[in-house]
């Protein structure tokens, strides 16, 4: 390499470069590679954390864990929500009848005009709309006082309309509420006795009812018996824990006697539902623990990525507090979920259905009620998964890290670029030397 022809400056220049850098590099190599490792690490925690997150925030949207189940024994006559504290009984029913809105038909000509003079006014509940007719364009008809009920600042629930027939306009006035209390009152005053006004007043007088506002009503036990009103056809809190919402009536005869059977309503507990209410976040909750004990817990020969990181072992300690403290008066295989040496939950459903069956409302207070299980469980998930939360700053910390190593890297390569050019230099007045020296001794 050294010989009079055979010297490399470039070649020797690298060799040198490479073996100051060396060090260097590995030392940099190392660090980015743990550093992503741990990156990636709370990546994948940070993704069953928010699976965890997600399968209790999914429960509690559609309604919690519906344990019990309402079924009835004919098809549309009623559907029933199961709600927390219903009691699993069977119960025999009528419904006698729905509930409906007033609505009445006022027939009048097309042609009609709006009279000079007078004040419509409808009542409902005790409410009047007011509408002086005589702020009126009396051009704009039966349309225009549709319009000015409709758009009254005192309306209090009627819905104006218009309906065609055989050469007359009906103006239909309908009521926005269903109840008894909602009857409605038309009544018509301060005329000047003109043929508008006349024709108004008769179509008042001779106003066809097309519906009565009435409350639904249903007879509990059967016919005769406890009878259940709604001025809605929803009975909301009537019976503790269901709500009963009616679609048809039961058919009668021209005694008024029912012409069926009851309808039977059975309110029971569904095992099955427990199970699936639970399943996808005991199976989220053993997801996350795999994930950090694959991150965590060191093997024979390697060291685990977060071996020494207090983080992620500090996760699954907080979470395991708080299902190791289950709510008062119950310990957590009542509750129905059972722990393995490893840490792992397991469920024991038919624990869950004879608690709810002996203690109905208890199961869903334990786990979702306001110091329940899973309440807490979502609150201890928050601090961590939040948008500024602890895994995020971590995620922050460690990229920052990165960029660090990226920067050295960086500035490493600019000075061994540097020593190469000296070096390079140096070999190559090494290299001039040698070739004079070779000319002088050819001159002997």
């Amino acid at each position: 390499m050294f010989g009079m022809n055979g010297m490399d400056p470039s070649s020797m220049a690298q060799m040198l470069m490479s073996a100051d850098r060396a060090p260097l590099d590995n030392l940099l190599k190392t660090q980015r590679i743990q550093l992503s490792a741990e990156k990636e690490a709370y990546s994948q925690i940070k993704g069953k954390l928010q699976a965890l997150q997600d399968a209790i925030k999914g429960l509690n949207k559609d309604g919690g864990l519906s344990s019990q189940s309402a079924s009835f024994s004919a098809e549309g006559y009623a559907s029933a929500t199961v709600k927390s504290g219903a009691a699993s009984a069977d119960y025999q029913l009528y419904v006698k009848q729905l509930a409906q809105a007033d609505q009445y038909s006022l027939a009048l000509n097309e042609n009609w005009a709006v009279p000079a003079q007078g004040t419509l006014a409808i009542t409902v509940d005790g409410e009047v709309l007011s509408l002086d007719l005589s702020a009126l364009d009396p051009a704009s008809g039966i349309t225009g006082l549709r319009d000015a009920i409709n758009q009254a600042a005192d309306n209090n629930g009627v819905q104006a309309s218009l309906v065609r027939s055989n050469g007359q306009t009906h103006l239909m006035l309908t009521g926005s509420k269903t109840g008894a209390s909602q009857a409605m009152t038309i009544t018509l005053s301060g005329g000047n006795g003109d043929a508008a006004f006349n024709e108004l007043q008769n179509a008042i007088t001779n106003k066809t009812r097309l519906s009565v506002a009435q409350d639904a009503v249903v007879e509990l036990g059967g016919a005769g018996g406890l009878q259940l009103t709604s001025a809605t056809n929803t009975f909301d809190g009537q019976i503790d824990g269901l709500s009963l919402t009616v679609t048809k009536a039961h058919a009668r005869d021209a005694a008024g006697n029912y012409t069926d059977a009851p309808l039977g309503l059975s309110v029971a507990t569904d095992q099955a539902a427990i199970g699936e209410s639970m399943k996808g976040i005991v199976d989220a909750y053993n997801g996350l623990l795999t994930e950090v004990q694959k991150y965590t817990q060191s093997k024979e020969g390697s060291s685990a990525v977060l071996a020494g990181d207090s983080m992620a072992r500090g996760v699954l300690g907080r979470l395991r507090g708080t299902l190791s403290n289950p709510p008062a008066g119950f310990s957590l295989a009542e509750l129905g979920i059972t722990t393995d040496r490893h840490g792992k939950l397991s469920l024991d459903t038919a624990a869950m259905a004879k608690l709810q069956e002996n203690k109905p409302g208890a199961l869903e207070d334990a786990f979702t009620g306001s110091n329940g299980l899973l309440t807490r469980l979502e609150a201890d998930l928050k601090p961590y998964l939040d948008r500024n939360g602890t895994l995020v700053q971590r995620d922050r910390s460690l990229q920052s890290g990165l960029d660090r190593i990226a920067d050295r890297q960086e500035a490493l390569d600019s000075r061994m670029n540097k020593v190469y050019q000296r070096y390079l230099a140096q070999f190559t007045r090494m290299q001039t030397l040698a070739q004079q020296m070779q000319q002088t001794m050819t001159m002997f």
